[in-house]
């Protein structure tokens, strides 16, 4: 039944190697969870390269460890012909029973299910197969629903989630050519990545744009990658009537990023309630086109009652929908850092004094106030800059940290006031992940495993 689709999506069963493309930071980490027996969960926007992040995972299968080919099933479930049957999972059981005919694999199976969520009950067809063991599942996803309470408490906290983004800086400038082994060559080509950074924060991380020439088509396919997801994915799957409203509400929010909301405000700007809002707020977060930001408060009472922030997944979008770059550089950059520290993995939260100064991001662990990170584009301006040390240095304060991060533009050094330091990092060195080289010991220098693997990889 499914037999000539599975065939034309196996490519490597005869011999052939994917196109890999930019190899993207997060192989490593699927790697070292190949081994380990549970499901790993890939999930991230759509044109993220999840799929491609899945290939470059079988090439490694076959090429390093010598898994046999035929071991390896890929299976996109977006293909029509697959697509057709979503609503009874029982026809997965029969394109994996087709596969077991076709390939006849001897020994532990690699089942890639690339767009899983197009089947809606698939995790009872991973359940099921999960348990009888021999079968490693690396599934693929565009929604959050993938890391959803129930989906966790179906597989018994079987699942490993990877999420991906568009590319890091880091993976930008190598999918443009720039190579970066190690710091020396970082000062080597520091004039070029300048100019990177401005594409990077005008157009974004998605891969197939990054190396398109002209502006005006990356603006266009910024423009439709929103609205595929908002038209084929966000409204069917909730069955919203009038998606032009759900539209209207995220490109107002999409131009409009780092700054502070509430559901009331959102509502009288757009015309809609303030439950319709805080649902379409929602469902932008499950298809991880938009990311809200709290107010670090001991209360949730507070918590929940503060305004927001607001941050998009890819700057490119901001930059499709909003016109003027340079008067909106600032907010891009803010917006990208943002990005970066959930890349690394930090629970984030902005930061407001005593005194109602505020700072940016506010890294947690385990609830308590880690690292105080603070962008700003420019501090040659007194004024800018008395104004930001100012807001960082309160917050030290009250926090108890002795270090704090400025990052800008392009300014790279150290205020040390009052005995507390606070380190001005150029944004493509933090962005590099090159802000701790100076110091080790600055609050956040944790992160050298994932340093090692962006500069002399």
């Amino acid at each position: 039944m499914f037999e000539n689709v599975i065939v034309d999506q196996n490519p490597h069963w005869e011999g052939v190697s994917y196109q890999e493309g930019t190899p993207r930071e997060l192989l490593g980490k699927v790697k070292d969870y190949l081994d380990l027996p549970h499901i790993i969960a890939l999930v991230g926007v759509r044109r993220a390269g999840k799929s491609t992040l899945a290939r470059q995972t079988i090439n490694h299968l076959i090429r390093d460890k010598g898994i046999p080919p035929r071991n390896i099933l890929f299976m996109n479930l977006e293909n029509p012909q697959f697509s057709r049957y979503r609503n009874d999972v029982l026809y997965l059981d029969r394109a994996y029973e087709d596969y077991l005919k076709l390939a006849a694999p001897k020994g532990v199976i690699y089942c890639f299910l690339d767009e899983v969520h197009f089947f809606p009950e698939w995790q009872l067809f991973v359940k099921a197969k999960y348990e009888q063991q021999q079968i490693k599942f690396i599934v693929t996803g565009s929604n959050s629903h993938l890391l959803s309470s129930e989906f966790i408490t179906l597989l018994s906290g079987r699942a490993l989630p990877v999420e991906v983004y568009p590319f890091s800086f880091p993976e930008f400038a190598l999918a443009r050519g720039v190579d970066l082994p190690d710091a020396v060559a970082v000062t080597r080509e520091r004039n070029r990545l300048r100019g990177l950074l401005d594409d990077y924060l005008r157009f974004g991380g998605f891969p197939e744009i990054c190396n398109l020439d002209i502006p005006a088509i990356k603006k266009d396919i910024l423009v439709m990658y929103a609205r595929n997801i908002l038209y084929q994915d966000i409204a069917p799957r909730f069955s919203i009537k009038k998606a032009v409203e759900l539209e209207n509400l995220f490109f107002y929010l999409a131009s409009n990023i780092s700054s502070l909301y509430s559901f009331n405000k959102l509502a009288d700007l757009v015309g809609l309630n303030d439950k319709t809002v805080k649902e379409y707020l929602g469902y932008f977060s499950d298809a991880y086109l938009l990311f809200t930001l709290d107010l670090h408060a001991f209360s949730a009472k507070e918590q929940i009652k503060s305004p927001k922030k607001i941050y998009t997944v890819d700057t490119g979008i901001t930059g499709a929908v909003r016109f003027g770059f340079s008067e909106n550089r600032g907010h891009l950059l803010e917006n990208q850092i943002f990005l970066e520290l959930k890349r690394r993995g930090h629970q984030l939260f902005y930061y407001k004094t005593s005194n109602g100064l505020e700072v940016d991001f506010a890294c947690c662990t385990g609830g308590r106030i880690t690292h105080l990170v603070q962008v700003a584009q420019d501090l040659s301006d007194d004024k800018t800059r008395n104004r930001e040390t100012r807001s960082l240095l309160k917050a030290m304060d009250e926090t108890g940290l002795e270090y704090g991060e400025i990052v800008t533009y392009e300014e790279d050094g150290e205020l040390v006031v009052n005995g507390k330091t606070i380190r001005l990092t150029s944004a493509y060195n933090y962005l590099l992940g090159l802000e701790n080289n100076a110091d080790s010991t600055v609050p956040g220098g944790g992160e050298s495993s994932r340093d090692e693997r962006r500069i002399g990889a």
